[in-house]
């Protein structure tokens, strides 16, 4: 198999190879460039990270699902060492270790399990609604607040008596959902920022350490140190943070008796009278990851299709349509609407589609030497998914430029099955697809709904008179996030106040 020849790429230069080729904002889309020159399956020479650039699902799904034995695996980087960040079981090494983490979490998050949480979801959209009627925070922050906030509510109950804590009973568990408080602000611009950190280093060549590792060992005087060092110590404070804090803060509360029955109650049950310290901290990682998980991926969801329907008001009054004539005016959507919203699901659809929220996904690892259309596949080569031009292949999407719901549906109004389905590419592939991503879609569902049903969105029109689109901007990282959204919001009746209320009144 040595014998067999590299795929093709752009032409290096000696020594550094595609190092300084390779760019560091927006990568998809040179990517997705070169790749028009020497095909889907692509080879990037950078020195001690071999890596090999996979431009179509054909390709991807040929490698990362049929042989995910081969590439299940993690590229690890001297960064996530110095960012105290190898807890994280999204880029631990595939073995033992991860599939130990990976079981726990999915115990409490696959499908069958994340319709339990649909009522805090539910309660999450109708909070979402009351913060953007009385304008307390921006559309932005409302956003966030809404997607890092949902996840959380099964999971975390801190609230002080001073606030008012909902009960629901659900297959005969209580559930309590819990209002905001300052300190839960604080874990979600923490898990914002923390994620950030994480999905800088995993740009090919962005920091030199990766090449010489031995710098890690040379004192913050020394010039060239700086740059990974400055982030290395910020990612560090954050993660340690993440890793900690709410795990600490969880375990108190459940001494005082201030928690109620939730996943991580359920967790930390598992190991409350347990000496074994392995296992608490398989907890431990579980939950931070858990915390913070969905903040920045769900956020970036949310995002795009506000944006979107800002910029195709045509697509958002036919959505508004579908829900008048299936929900009327008495009511708010409910999950049990779901069948009946056809046009919505396709929303949902195409916001995973039109704007994914990792372009190039969590890079893969292929585990020893593999061949594939004649080319060889080097042990320890990065395996980086072009999502980003898969989810936009004029030949599976066209005019993928366009926010089109219509795309996946049939003439009939039905949604069709001819039509890939984005969740398959954008929540990943094979062993290491997103645990959470039932959880995730359902919560789009119920948002992109609820938003809908009740509100017009309206775009911020720039000094040109088009609207704004905020992903237009080049970005740093691999997780393709607008720290701004650049829209408002207002109430389609002035009965939407009187359904929220209606709403928790029903529910008490």
């Amino acid at each position: 198999m040595l014998s067999l020849p590299l795929p093709p790429g752009p032409k290096g230069y000696p020594i550094v190879g595609n190092l300084f080729s390779t760019p560091k904002k927006m990568p998809w889309k040179t990517f997705h460039e070169w790749s028009k020159t020497y095909g889907d399956v692509l080879y990037l020479d950078i020195p001690k990270q071999p890596t090999i650039v996979l431009d179509s699902a054909e390709a991807v799904i040929e490698l990362l699902e049929k042989r995910s034995d081969i590439y299940s695996d993690r590229t690890q980087y001297v960064m996530d060492e110095l960012m105290f960040h190898r807890w994280n079981f999204v880029i631990m090494r595939y073995g033992p270790e991860w599939r130990t983490h990976r079981r726990l979490f999915h115990q409490h998050f696959n499908q069958r399990e994340s319709m339990q949480y649909r009522p805090a979801q539910l309660r999450g959209s109708r909070d979402f609604l009351r913060r953007a009627l009385d304008g307390s925070v921006s559309l932005g922050e409302n956003l966030r607040l809404y997607v890092s906030v949902v996840p959380r509510v099964p999971l975390l109950y801190l609230t002080p008596p001073i606030f008012p804590v909902y009960t629901l009973r659900l297959f005969s568990r209580s559930y309590m959902i819990w209002t905001l408080t300052p300190m839960d602000n604080e874990y979600i611009h923490l898990s914002h920022d923390a994620f950030e950190t994480a999905s800088t280093i995993r740009i090919p060549g962005a920091f030199w350490i990766e090449f010489f590792p031995l710098l890690k060992y040379l004192p913050d005087w020394v010039p060239g140190t700086g740059h990974f060092k400055r982030h290395a110590k910020r990612g560090t404070e954050l993660w340690t943070r993440m890793h900690h804090e709410p795990f600490d803060s969880i375990k108190q509360s459940i001494r005082d008796g201030k928690s109620g029955d939730s996943v991580i109650a359920r967790m930390l049950e598992t190991v409350r009278d347990s000496s074994d310290e392995q296992q608490e901290m398989i907890v431990r990682n579980v939950i931070g990851i858990t915390y913070g998980g969905a903040a920045d991926t769900t956020t970036t969801a949310a995002q795009s299709f506000v944006i979107a329907m800002s910029l195709h008001p045509e697509v958002q009054r036919k959505a508004q349509e579908e829900l008048d004539r299936v929900i009327g005016p008495n009511r708010l959507p409910e999950f049990s609407d779901f069948e009946e919203l056809i046009y919505i699901q396709a929303i949902v659809l195409e916001s995973l589609r039109w704007n994914v929220v990792l372009p190039v996904g969590v890079p893969h690892r292929a585990i020893r030497e593999d061949e594939f259309r004649g080319f060889r596949i080097p042990k320890g080569a990065t395996i980086i998914p072009n999502l980003w031009a898969m989810l936009r292949n004029p030949d599976e999407f066209p005019e993928p430029h366009l926010f089109k719901p219509e795309r996946f549906l049939t003439e009939d109004g039905h949604l069709n099955p001819n039509v890939r389905n984005p969740s398959t590419i954008s929540f990943g592939f094979g062993r290491r697809v997103c645990p959470g991503r039932w959880f995730a879609s359902a919560a789009l569902f119920i948002s992109i709904s609820t938003i809908l049903h009740t509100m017009d969105i309206h775009p911020i029109i720039g000094e040109d008179g088009v609207p704004y689109n905020p992903f237009d901007v080049e970005i740093d990282g691999i997780l393709m996030n607008s720290e701004n959204v650049p829209c408002t919001m207002t109430p389609r009746s002035k009965n939407v106040e009187r359904l929220i209320h209606d709403w928790e009144a029903s529910s008490a």
